[in-house]
Order: structure tokens, then sequence, then C-alpha cells
């Protein structure tokens, strides 16, 4: 991530797409706190969301807090250093919260400790932190979750509330060679159709950037297809709560 001199942040890595990182001034120096505090515990940890997708494509949206993952066996040391700096810890923002993310505020200024994905397919490890991007971030050194992880970050946040795969395609569109399609193959595990239809949807909104999707993980997937196309069919019920944990418990406003 950049500077030019007017002072603008600007990711250098999309396909000729600069836009502007517009956060208020308020949440720039809360932001900057929490990632200096977690510098001098050194605590590892990679950011993640809005943040890394900018990172990534230079393609930027609006968001009021600051993803941060890191391994549970560190959130101790971690909290510990927002609170030095002043965070609080804002309680449970939704039911359950408590058992993969914490909210600590400044300013009104939300920075998220995770350790595992709402739907706790896969715990956050050293592998994941550690292969990140290394780089900066409002004058801080920091690290970004690599591209390949990022995706898999975003890849399951598909309900009626929000859909996060146009990230994921402007991340594949924007960094193909920095994928590590194999160690995302790996973690999707049995989940590997949302990947598929993740794709499909890729190929038919980006036809021009099918290249950027190695040929041998779609043989992968469509051998994956193929072998559970000859085996018994099984409905499970549990796998919508995969896409939203909060499909029976969130209270819905038409």
């Amino acid at each position: 991530m950049g500077k030019n001199r007017a002072g603008i942040y600007y990711a250098p890595h999309g396909r000729g797409i600069r836009m502007v990182l517009n956060i208020p001034e308020r949440c720039n120096d809360t932001f900057r706190q929490a990632l200096q505090a977690l510098n001098e515990s050194r605590v590892p940890n990679a950011i993640g969301g809005a943040f890394a997708i900018f990172h990534y494509t230079g393609m930027w949206r609006n968001t009021h807090d600051l993803d941060i993952y890191l391994e549970h066996k560190h959130l101790t040391d971690a909290v510990s250093a927002l609170l030095s700096a002043g965070f609080e810890d804002k309680g449970e923002v939704a039911p359950g919260d408590n058992t993969w993310i914490l909210h600590a505020i400044k300013n009104d200024t939300l920075v998220d400790l995770i350790w595992e994905p709402p739907n706790h397919l896969r715990t956050v490890d050293t592998p994941m932190i550690a292969g990140g991007d290394d780089g900066e971030f409002l004058g801080v050194p920091v690290r970004f979750l690599s591209a390949d992880e990022l995706i898999w970050s975003k890849v399951f946040t598909l309900n009626r509330h929000r859909c996060d795969w146009p990230d994921i395609w402007h991340v594949i569109r924007a960094r193909p060679s920095n994928l590590d399609w194999s160690n995302l193959l790996e973690h999707m595990g049995e989940q590997w159709p949302v990947l598929t239809s993740c794709i499909i949807m890729f190929d038919w909104t980006f036809p021009q950037d099918r290249e950027a999707i190695p040929n041998g993980i779609r043989d992968d997937l469509k051998r994956l297809h193929r072998e559970r196309s000859n085996a018994e069919p099984e409905y499970q019920l549990e796998r919508e709560e995969l896409l939203d944990p909060w499909l029976y418990t969130r209270t819905c406003v038409e």
C-alpha cells in the first residue's frame, strides 16, 4: 500500500484501479494505535477484510472496522495490548461472537480480533499468519492475509444480508500469479462445491479473465464433482448455516 504526495493512500496491485482510501482521520488514528500496540506486543497477526482487499486490488468500499486475524493462543496478549492503548472490549455484537471474534472499540472505531470464522470450519493457525503479504498500512509495518487465505475467509459469506464473492473475483483478477490454489482447495475440504460455484460465477462475470484460474484447479474440481456424483446423495440442513450462522437468530427487518 503506497501514498502519493497529497497523502492519499492507494493500493499498488490493482488492474489499473486506484481508488482513494477514504477513512475519517479519527479512524486513521485509532487503527494506527491498534496496529502499533500489536506490533509492540509482538503478537503475530495479519490484516483481512476490506483493507486487505484494497491492498491487493486497489478497490475500496467503506468499512467501519479493521479485521485482525491471529491465533487464539495469542488472544490474551493482543487484548492486553489493546486495553493498554485505551481500547475497550465491546462485548458480543451478535450471539456467539465470543467463540470466534473479539470487538475492541475506541473513539467509536472498531478493531476486530478474529481467531476463527463464524461458521467454525477452521481455526487460524501459524501458517495462515506467516504466509501473509508484508506491507505498510497507515505508516505502520503490517502483514496482510495472503490472497488465497483472504479468499477462504470470504468465500462462505453468501446470504440474504451480504455476499463477499465480488471481493473474491477482484482478488483473482488482480493477483492470479500470487494465489496458492492448492492451499485454498485443501482448506475448502468437503465444502469444495462452494468454491466451484464461486468460480462458475467468476467465469460468467469476467469471461475475459478465465485464464486467471489454472486448468489444474478446474480439473481437480471436476474430478471431485464426478466422485460425488457417484456417491449416495446426502442432504445436510446444517450446510445452510455455514453461509449464515445467524440464520435463525438474526432479527429480520423487512
